[in-house]
């Protein structure tokens, strides 16, 4: 550290003495003897333990710094001051005890810091150097082209650097006092890992972007787009923070770096509040819950209107507390909505619970002071908030997957007759139509076989009712027995029943259908004590002709037909359509 002596002289006539020069020598010799940073060997030191820090006001001079004093050394519990409008100096000496310069980069972590005043002094100079860094300039006016303020030096050979730096904002905001020095090649080292994990955070939340944006294109689900948003907002976010918006893509405007911070912070909770009403439904599963996040939207909408307009501190201060509200609601909410029975929501909690104490910690980090260890807490918040974005998008994808459920299992039961459990009438139309939609190439011959049980009404009453339908579900047992994979079986109606089968000819068609109908003629069903004999009649048709599919109400109306036959000729038979010449309405198909 580096100590200053200062004497006061009094107004008498001075008489010589030997006090003077001995008082000046000891003075020099114990700031010389005063540990400093060794340059000698150096990678990578923070600037803690051996540098010394205080605040004063924002237009205290280095002058005024040195003959006040006031200094202490800095701690790690000492980095981050909270939200301050002070100045804050620091002082350090570098000692270089080798032959040869020794040369370094001198880091601040952060990329929202407004000011920077370095001043440099040799052991051989008199004077300070004054450097001015600032991100209130365009950033090609910096001296090193990276993320965050930085200075380049060098230290003369058995000499040391005695270093003081003024640390300001313009206004008010989260002061942070952590100074990193490099070698050049540590720092050339240092940036490349930068880049890796960098890179890699960016291109996940890029890929995720990407996906969610196909996605929600193509299932057209407001929720994937809000969670699009999200990303969108969570990547906008993070270049701010990691300073490269400002370095890469509005490298010339300043206001966007420095005024866009609390705005993306409150757009970011905006984004967050809505997607989850979208995704667990709120405003049914969870009322009061939906009301609170309606009330932190209008809170986080009027903060970015306030900040438009000018306002600095009361938009900082709602930007953090809207954050920090955010972090203790949204877990809760997912908590509840698992709790609930939604079990997707587990994962919408789990993300939520990482990213809310991470912010919570870098909250109380900033804002509170009561979070030691500098940078830290921010570099915990991007991991959460990767960690974040990978669950929330499994949470989302078993959301979807939950959706096409319901709408195969709704589907199915729209397709489903209740009495039977085999198909209806309109996953005929839907089977039927696929058909015709397919290749023609591909095409197997299809045969429709239609089923009508004989005297069904005797049946009901001699027996009654349950007794008919304990009948007609041992028929759909039959067909389902007789039925394969690619055959479609269905209750048409009433008595009636349906069999579109692949099958090569019509007599092979013919072959299933005797199959179903000696069977059900050969087992009477039991019900309650009583065996019931029944038959069935069968009408079988071709669905082609010559390679051209007929309609549905074609095909039904021969198979009708051929059934008809079979009723006139005494019951209890199968009969395939047959062209007549004699029938107009028939002669059109061959």
């Amino acid at each position: 550290m580096i100590k200053h002596c200062t004497t006061t002289v009094a107004k008498t006539r001075p008489r010589p003495s030997l006090f003077w020069p001995i008082l000046l020598l000891a003075c020099a010799s114990v700031q010389a003897l005063e540990p400093g940073i060794a340059l000698e060997g150096l990678t990578l030191q923070p600037l803690v333990e051996q540098t010394e820090f205080r605040s004063a006001d924002r237009d205290a001079t280095l002058e005024n710094i040195r003959e006040d004093g006031g200094f202490q050394a800095l701690h790690r519990t000492d980095i981050n001051q909270g939200i301050s409008g002070r100045a804050f100096w620091l002082r350090t000496r570098l000692v270089n005890t080798r032959d040869d310069p020794a040369s370094w980069i001198l880091v601040h972590k952060t990329s929202y810091l407004d000011h920077i005043e370095l001043y440099t002094r040799d052991k051989s100079e008199r004077d300070f150097k004054r450097t001015h860094l600032s991100d209130r300039v365009p950033f090609d006016e910096r001296p090193i082209d990276y993320r965050t303020l930085a200075f380049s030096g060098q230290t003369s050979g058995e000499s040391y650097t005695d270093i003081y730096l003024k640390v300001y904002y313009d206004k008010p905001d989260s002061v942070s006092l952590e100074f990193t020095l490099y070698s050049p090649e540590a720092f050339a080292q240092a940036v490349q890992r930068e880049n890796l994990w960098f890179g890699a955070y960016y291109g996940a939340l890029g890929v995720m972007l990407f996906l969610a944006l196909i996605i929600g294109v193509l299932l057209r689900r407001p929720s994937v787009f809000i969670y699009a948003a999200l990303l969108l907002a969570t990547g906008w976010k993070w270049t701010l923070l990691n300073g490269f918006g400002f370095q890469y893509l509005w490298p010339n405007s300043i206001y966007g770096h420095n005024e866009g911070f609390h705005i993306a912070f409150l757009l970011f909770a905006i984004c967050a509040t809505q997607f989850s009403k979208s995704f667990l439904n709120t405003r049914i599963h969870f009322p009061l819950g939906h009301r609170l996040l309606q009330v932190i939207q209008f809170v986080a909408l009027a903060g970015i209107a306030v900040r438009l307009m000018g306002a600095y501190e009361p938009a900082l201060h709602i930007a953090f507390i809207t954050l920090a509200v955010i972090a203790f609601i949204l877990p809760i909410i997912g908590a509840h909505a698992w709790y609930n029975g939604l079990r997707y929501a587990r994962w919408y909690f789990l993300a939520w619970l990482i990213y809310s104490v991470s912010l919570l910690l870098t909250l109380a980090s900033a804002y509170l002071n009561i979070v030691p260890n500098g940078m830290y807490a921010l570099t915990l918040l991007q991991v959460g908030s990767l960690l974040e974005a990978v669950f929330l998008t499994v949470a989302l994808t078993e959301r979807l997957l939950n959706l096409e459920t319901e709408r195969r299992n709704a589907l199915a039961l729209a397709n489903q007759d209740p009495l039977t459990g085999l198909g209806n009438r309109r996953l005929l139309q839907s089977e039927y139509e696929r058909f015709i939609e397919s290749d023609t190439a591909e095409r197997k011959p299809m045969y429709l076989i239609m089923i009508d049980l004989d005297h069904f009404k005797q049946i009901n009453d001699h027996h009654g009712h349950d007794a008919g339908d304990q009948v007609l579900r041992e028929v759909a047992r039959l067909l389902r027995a007789h039925c394969r994979d690619t055959d479609v079986c269905i209750r048409y109606g009433g008595e009636e029943f349906a069999l579109l089968v692949r099958t090569d000819t019509a007599q092979s068609a013919r072959a299933i259908a005797e199959r179903v109908r000696e069977e059900f003629a050969g087992t009477p069903t039991l019900y309650d004590g009583q065996s019931i004999a029944h038959t069935l009649s069968c009408g079988i048709t071709p669905v082609q002709r010559h390679g051209q599919a007929l309609s549905v109400n074609e095909m039904m109306k021969y198979a009708d037909q051929a059934l008809y036959e079979g009723k006139a000729a005494g019951r209890n038979c199968t009969v395939i359509y047959r062209d007549s010449l004699s029938n107009p309405a028939l002669q059109t198909i061959q």
